[in-house]
Parts: C-alpha cells; sequence; structure tokens
C-alpha cells in the first residue's frame, strides 16, 4: 500500500499558473527523489495488477500499448510500458514531431488550446498522463488515438483534481486524488 499522505506533500502547488485563476500542481519533487517516484510506480503497479478479475482484464492484459501524453505522461508511463511488457505510443502536442501518417486533434485546456497528434496504428491502448483535471486531454486522447486507429480501453492518471469535476467517458482511475482545493 502506498503513504498517499507523503506523496501528497511532496506536490507542489502554484496558484495563478500558468494564467491566472488556475493552481498547477507540480509533481516534479516526486520525480526528482528515486524512493518517492518509485512509490508512485507502485501505486501504478497496484492499480494495473491488483484489481478484482473482471477489472484486472481491463487493465493489465487487454491491451496492447501505453498511450503517453506529451511530455509528463512520457517519465511514469514509459516505466509502466518496461514494467508490463507493453508497447508505447506517443501523443505528442508540438507539430510535425511525428514522421509518417499521423491524426491529429485540436483541444481546450483550463487555461488555452492545445492540440494533439499521434502516428496511424492498430491496437488496444491505455491512456496514461499525470494529471487530470476537467478531462480534455484525456479526452483528446482519446479521439486521437481513435481517429489514429486505435482503441482505447481504459486511462490511468497518477493524480485527479476531483474539484474539477473531470468528464470522461472511459473507465479510468488514478493514484492519488486531490477532492478540494
Amino acid at each position: 500500500m502506498i503513504n498517499e499522505k507523503v506523496l501528497k506533500e511532496n506536490i507542489t502547488s502554484y496558484n495563478d499558473y500558468p494564467i491566472p485563476g488556475i493552481t498547477y500542481f507540480d509533481l516534479n519533487p516526486i520525480y526528482k527523489d528515486v524512493a518517492l517516484r518509485d512509490e508512485l510506480v507502485a501505486g501504478c503497479h497496484d492499480i494495473m495488477s491488483s484489481l478484482d478479475v473482471s477489472k484486472k482484464d481491463l487493465w493489465h492484459t487487454s491491451y496492447d500499448y501505453i498511450a503517453v501524453i506529451e511530455s509528463r505522461g512520457f517519465l511514469i508511463g514509459s516505466m509502466l510500458a518496461e514494467k508490463f511488457n507493453k508497447g508505447l505510443i506517443l501523443l505528442r502536442s508540438k507539430p510535425g514531431r511525428l514522421p509518417g501518417k499521423t491524426s491529429l486533434v485540436k483541444h481546450t485546456l483550463e487555461y488555452g488550446e492545445s492540440q494533439m497528434e499521434v502516428q496511424d496504428g492498430k491496437g488496444t491502448v491505455l491512456i496514461f498522463d499525470d494529471v487530470l483535471a476537467t478531462g480534455g486531454t484525456a479526452r483528446a486522447a482519446q479521439e486521437v488515438l481513435t481517429i489514429g486507429g486505435y482503441t482505447p480501453k481504459a486511462a490511468l492518471f497518477l493524480l485527479e483534481l476531483e474539484y474539477c469535476d473531470p468528464n470522461l467517458n472511459l473507465t479510468n482511475q488514478s493514484v492519488l486524488n486531490i477532492k478540494e482545493l
């Protein structure tokens, strides 16, 4: 069992960043500390491998790839792909960074506009990112993956901001939750 209290104590929040009215939750202090980072990976591992039989199949074996969202999803998502022997799909927000046939969607963030691009392919996918706020980025990931030929099955997040009332029509779970600001 992970120590949620210790992990949460090591998340730094910044008010009015990147724009006024937004609170940014910085996980970099956790990434910098090997023991804390391992604790966070263990929390992901617990979710992906220790649920009841029907959900275990969903989280652990019923997907081919982990799709990681640029850039903070790349860090822990890569470790999970290695640990669970899954392929890795990069979801890029910077245009023209992926060669070959790609699909692209534009989407709205809490603080602006963005886009997401993926190399086209096929297979089942677990979407992975660091923070779930309103769900806009995760919905864009689901959309671009579907357009690109993949089948998104579920999503996993390190931190969920419950007070933002995330809206995602995909089975999802988070290691840590913040209920109110």
